[in-house]
């Protein structure tokens, strides 16, 4: 047996040792019966893979390398249902708007598997310095393709899920979070290479069974040691589609694509085409940072969270206010509290809340730290209510010349902005609408610290939403 054959058996023993260890010790809960049913599938993938090498001399074609490179895909799914349902409790709605994902997925897992009595996605097999290589067929790269995408909305689940959890439950799923994570790296480097160079090398399909393994432990460990399965999320989690994970997944798989084709078309070679698209990417991206002021401010939105986040800590600004928040029995009490909390939290002065109560057609004055407090009303369909709901993210609002989209909301709510000496807004997102919004004016120490206590307000809008969904749910 070979030391390739070794690495798979281990992960897959530790995949089904970590699927029995899960359902015996936190049964009858909706994550620990997928989780349990993932690290199950993913074992078996393992022992599949197993037998497809300890198969390899025989035969010009090895069904059991076909096999176990197409189910890669249901257990990715598996995967995927997974990252969906942790920390949700017993509120599984998320999944309705995955429904059609997971039928598409499951239809496509089975016509591969059909397919393989007449195709196959595994061409001959080469002989190479790091061992035998696979050549990939046009199936097999498709094939590679959504497994990079599968984990990529898994990772990107699971990432989102993490920001949402109360300070307790992230240090129960700290280990898990950073074993998905890592399964992302490794996934990304050997699928784009696989993509670009159209082979696989069995001695990289053996070493990923180290990231599966450390997935296998770190599972179990959250769900059962660290009671994980309990979890429930407390924050507004944000889309999959604007986590690191998603982007980092996504744009490996579509620049790897993109740089095959490129070299088919041109008749370059691989070296060749990555130099120059790498040269031509940067100028373009040079040059539309410094032509489109709407693009610059969106890569400045993305680094903001790595470079400001060392001014205050998260977890004890959401401990400290929950405490206040959980207090509130009523809207009316929340809204008193908000305002007068959030300008101590953050350093800005003046904040105005505004909300549209009980389904009304505008946004109201609802608390301030002006008195007495604006009387000023904001349309939904008016620009500033718009591009809150679209960004859900905080914008500033003065200091913007270069940006033409924000010319509408400086004209047409000029008079609010006024009114509630404004300099940024940070909206109340929940799953798409947009409840209301805060007007706040500048930090203490001045328009410098602004990026900053941007992110901290977000975290202040985010528990003021969640308390404020729980009281409509519980009236």
């Amino acid at each position: 047996m070979s030391f390739a054959e070794l690495l798979l058996l281990a992960s897959a023993l530790l995949a089904m040792a970590g699927a029995v260890v899960t359902l015996v010790f936190r049964p009858n809960r909706m994550v620990t019966l997928v989780a349990s049913a993932a690290l199950l599938l993913l074992g078996l993938q393992q022992l599949g893979w197993s037998r497809a090498i300890s198969l390899m001399p025989q035969g010009e074609r090895n069904y059991w390398l076909d096999l176990s490179l197409v189910c890669w895909l249901p257990v990715s799914l598996a995967w995927l249902l997974l990252s969906i349902t942790l920390g949700r409790g017993a509120d599984l709605e998320r999944l309705r708007g995955w429904r059609g994902y997971f039928a598409v997925q499951a239809l496509a897992s089975v016509a591969m598997v059909v397919a393989l009595q007449w195709y196959s996605p595994i061409g001959r097999t080469v002989l190479g310095v790091g061992g035998s290589s696979l050549e990939l067929t046009s199936f097999g790269v498709a094939v590679l393709a959504v497994l990079l995408l599968n984990i990529s909305l898994a990772s990107a689940n699971v990432e989102s899920t993490y920001v949402a959890l109360p300070a307790r439950w992230r240090r129960a799923f700290s280990a898990a979070t950073l074993a998905i994570i890592f399964l992302l790296a490794w996934t990304t480097v050997f699928i784009s290479s696989g993509i670009l160079l159209g082979r696989v090398s069995l001695w990289d399909v053996a070493k990923s069974s180290i990231s599966f393994g450390l997935l296998s432990l770190a599972i179990p460990y959250s769900l059962v040691r660290r009671r994980g399965a309990e979890a429930t999320v407390t924050g507004n989690p944000r889309p999959f589609y604007e986590t690191l994970s998603f982007v980092l997944g996504v744009g490996a798989l579509l620049v790897s694509l993109a740089l095959v084709q490129i070299s088919r078309l041109t008749g370059w070679s691989l070296v060749r085409t990555v130099w120059i698209s790498i040269l031509c990417g940067t100028l373009l991206g040079i040059g539309a940072l410094v032509v489109f002021g709407r693009l610059l401010h969106k890569v400045r939105r993305l680094l903001e969270p790595y470079l400001y986040t060392s001014r205050f800590d998260p977890e004890i600004v959401w401990t400290g206010l929950s405490h206040e928040l959980d207090a509130t029995a009523t809207q009316s009490e929340v809204c008193r509290l908000m305002p007068a909390r959030a300008a101590a939290i953050t350093g800005v002065e003046p904040v105005t809340l505004f909300l549209a109560p009980n389904g009304a057609s505008e946004y109201t004055v609802a608390g301030s730290t002006l008195q007495p407090a604006p009387v000023e009303v904001v349309s939904p369909d008016e620009p500033l209510a718009c591009e809150l709901r679209a960004s859900r993210h905080a914008i500033h609002l003065r200091g913007r010349a270069d940006d033409l989209g924000m010319i509408p909301i400086l004209v047409e709510n000029a008079k609010q902005i006024a009114a509630c000496e404004a300099v940024c807004a940070v909206p109340l997102s929940h799953r798409g609408r947009l409840m209301g919004f805060i007007l706040c004016g500048n930090p203490e120490n001045g328009r410098e610290k602004l990026a900053g206590t941007l992110l901290l307000l977000e975290v202040v809008a985010q528990m003021v939403t969640t308390r404020l969904t729980s009281l409509e749910r519980g009236a």
